[in-house]
């Protein structure tokens, strides 16, 4: 039987590099988190499901989008009547498909960065914007969806893809 005993300096070096294992191996869960999070918000917008938008999304939003008109906008109220005049709109509304681009996510202690290229199909029209939008960590227990809350969001101009 052999034993492998390690000198001092080589047991901190040990812990240390298990340690940033471990931040690497929670980091990774955050991105997941953090991606799964903002599909589930895409989907929300989607589908003018206001009540899981509302979860996701702190009620002192702020955002830079066109609907603002180079305008900051604050609040959610402003997007409550997106989903409000879609809910009035009699005609059964059209199947949305929101594809998330290549998202890149970085995760900065309690505040994380998404950024990607949305797509939309909407029939047999195609819409892409450029997104960034910037989540909160909730503290454990505050929000039954997501250990995640959007607080920030800029969003391009949609551009046309194939019509």
């Amino acid at each position: 039987m052999s034993f492998v005993s390690f000198p001092a300096a080589g047991a901190a070096q040990q812990q240390q590099a298990s340690a940033q294992a471990q931040k690497e191996l929670a980091k990774d869960a955050d991105v997941r988190d953090i991606e799964i999070a903002n599909a589930r918000l895409l989907d929300a917008i989607a589908s003018g499901d206001y009540l899981t938008y509302s979860c996701l999304v702190s009620d002192d939003l702020t955002c830079f989008e066109p609907e603002g008109c180079g305008h900051l906008v604050q609040g959610i109220d402003f997007h409550k009547y997106y989903f409000d005049l879609a809910r009035a709109d009699d005609a059964a509304p059209r199947k949305k498909n929101t594809t998330m681009v290549d998202p890149h996510t970085r995760v900065v202690g309690d505040v994380a960065v998404v950024a990607y290229v949305r797509l939309v199909q909407d029939g047999f029209r195609t819409t892409r914007c450029e997104e960034t939008r910037v989540w909160r960590r909730m503290p454990a227990g505050d929000s039954a969806l997501s250990k995640w809350q959007l607080v920030h969001f800029h969003r391009s101009a949609p551009a046309n893809g194939h019509n």
